[in-house]
């Protein structure tokens, strides 16, 4: 008979910690999601012996996801694609990055920062962007009474373009702005 209130007591317990841990992760959990980007990517020397003068202008999207661990500091995974125009309408510029960083929130402010890395194409000629980014974001208005919100975001990158044999830049920088939401 103990066994079986002991059981009883145990399964009373679960559904209350499971909402425990629910309530843990909500808190702690930062989701931002850019929905529409603009930015423009530029061959950081103007002497770049393969792509002098290289810059494109594009449109996309970006997606952040991370654990607030304590005092406003946050790890967050950051992904951002890109597409665009670059040197006339008959050339499309992609690229893919994806980043870590460590964020620091105050009020309604987020400042990240961190490695990336990623993959670009224009004109036929591939090459991996390695380097990093700084961004800040800040919630502009919320959306109903929790935690949801729109956000304008600012993206700086500065990357190496490893691989490019023929029309990227041997190295590049990137500056983006979004608006999206946030929670």
């Amino acid at each position: 008979m103990a066994r079986v209130v002991l059981a009883v007591a145990l399964l009373a317990l679960v559904p209350s910690v499971a909402r425990a841990q629910a309530t843990w992760l909500r808190d702690r959990l930062d989701v931002e999601w850019v929905v529409a980007t603009g930015g423009w990517r530029a061959a950081v020397s103007s002497t770049d012996a393969r792509a002098p003068g290289f810059d494109a202008l594009a449109g996309g999207g970006e997606f952040v996801l991370g654990l607030d661990v304590g005092a406003g500091l946050a790890v967050v995974g950051d992904g951002r694609v890109l597409a665009g125009e670059a040197g006339g309408a008959e050339h499309t510029y992609f690229e893919a990055l994806g980043g870590l960083a460590l964020q620091l929130r105050v009020g309604r402010a987020r400042l990240r920062a961190g490695p990336a890395a990623g993959w670009t194409k224009w004109r036929g000629d591939q090459a991996t962007l390695l380097g990093g980014f700084a961004a800040g974001s800040i919630d502009l208005f919320p959306l109903g009474t929790g935690r949801l919100s729109t956000t304008l975001s600012l993206r700086l990158d500065v990357d190496g373009d490893l691989g490019a044999t023929t029309f990227l830049p041997q190295a590049s920088a990137a500056l983006a702005l979004g608006l999206g939401v946030r929670y």
